[in-house]
């Protein structure tokens, strides 16, 4: 019992997922979607699963799904900054270390795929919890205020879920 009910919750995120990146309901989509949601939740099931149950305890599904709204919101909002900055030509690259207050590495890996989704943003190296950012934005803008998208957007929402334990 345990298997199909560990499953069915890893096909419901990824089918949520696919929806919301398709945002498309024809009838193909639908059963596209579904196919695939069932390969990834039963391929993902030894990754994401042991013994003793689900891995990451810190990880909570209903938190993860506000995330993704929150990142989504960020890259629609990202992407038009980032083009309106292109068209003006007053962006330059800057590269900057942060380190992260999180330091579970599948937490570490979420901030930094967020990162690199959002338009003018790139993750370049991970060590530990410390991530190298290269970002295009004005030049002359201070470190502090390029982390603090990441710190009040991606990290918080994580850190408050390690609060929930």
């Amino acid at each position: 019992m345990k298997f199909i009910i560990y499953r069915y919750k890893i096909f419901i995120v990824m089918l949520f997922l696919w929806f919301l990146l398709n945002f498309n309901f024809h009838l193909e989509t639908i059963i596209t979607g579904i196919i695939f949601s069932a390969i990834v939740s039963v391929a993902s099931f030894h990754v994401l699963y042991d013994e003793n149950g689900f891995m990451y305890q810190s990880i909570r599904v209903h938190r993860l799904i506000i995330y993704f709204f929150i990142l989504f919101y960020e890259i629609f909002k990202s992407s038009f900054i980032y083009v309106i900055n292109i068209i003006k030509h007053n962006t330059v690259p800057i590269i900057f270390d942060i380190v992260l207050d999180v330091k579970d590495p599948v937490q570490v890996g979420i901030i930094a795929n967020s990162i690199t989704l959002t338009p003018g943003t790139i993750t370049i190296d991970i060590n530990d919890n410390i991530i190298k950012v290269m970002v295009l934005a004005k030049p002359n803008t201070p470190i502090e205020s390029l982390e603090a998208p990441i710190r009040n957007r991606f990290e918080k929402l994580l850190k408050a879920k390690e609060k929930v334990k």
